[in-house]
């Protein structure tokens, strides 16, 4: 089999700080177009791999592309998966897979009807510590009981940012929180059953547009295990880009596993600022994982591998985090019912 032929539609921020680099790595695929709604953006993509620049979307999946690949602001994924998939390509799209469940069911039909994969780059499940900790917990039999999982940050967007807009990101519950749920679901191995969630909003971006900056979860999981869940864009840290950290404590009955960034020493950056330390330029993940992510979905595609993350595990891990932002608005904890068919 030849190399896969990859199209990009998203040529901005998570392109650029990620899967640019991470895709000219691999060489089971050839990247042929880039697409984006601002011509520069793509004329820029579409120089990197000796691709073709679109602004259109049908032209664009008018192509002979075996792959599509969406790194567009959440509220845009659905429509846009719907369409390549309904095209005949595959889609590898980011995380959250969509902005509602309801939109990421309409999503997994459409593959299954299709037979196309869809496939949802959650990279904590590709980054080495997450693997070797998990690893480590099969290894020493810690049988985890209660894992606290936090991602903080202070987002570097301004208020107009869709990021900050409840109808087009979801806000730090959605955008982070996936990221959470799934890790917790993950290295439990078993399903939620009841949420709590509390929501707050802290810097003025939130507060004008009606959404959580700060928010809480707590999970009760199958076999009485129990997950805990921060995630915050509203951490202050003198930093130019807002510095990114994890929090990891796990408490399980034959032993404890803490990891945790915060431990590093802080480190001075005399510039025209004070930075805190930083393990990678993406903040949240080391460069790697995206790479080992995209090489294990390529490979997926063309039949060498079984998929480690699923659609499904991304619609639980969305679905989740709606049940916990549910559960913020009426104060009270709600059961967890599962995925409805």
């Amino acid at each position: 089999m030849g190399k896969l032929k990859v199209g990009i539609i998203g040529c901005g921020n998570i392109f650029n700080l990620a899967h640019k680099n991470a895709l000219k790595n691999l060489r089971e695929i050839k990247v042929i177009a880039c697409m984006d709604i601002k011509e520069k953006k793509a004329k820029e993509a579409a120089k990197e791999f000796n691709a073709k620049p679109y602004t259109s979307l049908d032209e664009f999946l008018d192509l002979d592309l075996d792959v599509v690949e969406i790194l567009t602001p959440t509220y845009t994924h659905a429509e846009l998966a719907i369409k390549a998939l309904k095209s005949g390509k595959h889609v590898i799209v980011e995380k959250p897979m969509a902005l509602t469940t309801e939109e990421a069911q309409k999503m997994i039909k459409t593959a299954e009807k299709e037979e196309l994969w869809l496939l949802v780059g959650h990279t904590r499940r590709f980054d080495k510590r997450w693997l070797q900790i998990k690893e480590v917990i099969k290894k020493r039999n810690i049988v985890p009981m209660q894992i606290r999982k936090a991602e903080v940050q202070r987002l570097p967007f301004p208020e107009t940012a869709w990021y900050w807009k409840p109808d087009k990101g979801g806000g730090v519950a959605i955008d982070l929180g996936v990221h959470v749920t799934d890790f917790l679901r993950w290295y439990f191995e078993s399903e939620p059953v009841k949420i709590l969630g509390i929501g707050k909003a802290i810097r003025k971006e939130a507060k004008v547009n009606g959404t959580y900056d700060h928010f809480l979860m707590m999970i009760q999981f199958e076999g009485g295990k129990t997950g805990l869940a921060e995630v915050s864009w509203a951490y202050s840290y003198p930093a130019r880009y807002g510095v990114f950290y994890h929090h990891l404590d796990i408490l399980g009955k034959n032993g404890r596993i803490r990891y945790t960034p915060l431990d590093t020493p802080v480190v001075g950056v005399v510039k025209s600022h004070f930075e805190m330390p930083r393990f990678s330029p993406l903040l949240s993940a080391f460069p790697e994982a995206f790479e080992t992510e995209l090489r294990h979905f390529f490979r997926v595609i063309m039949g060498e591998e079984e998929p480690s993350i699923t659609a499904k595990d991304a619609l639980i891990a969305l679905q989740m985090a709606e049940v916990a932002i549910e559960s913020a608005k009426k104060e009270e904890p709600l059961e967890f019912k599962g995925v409805i068919e």
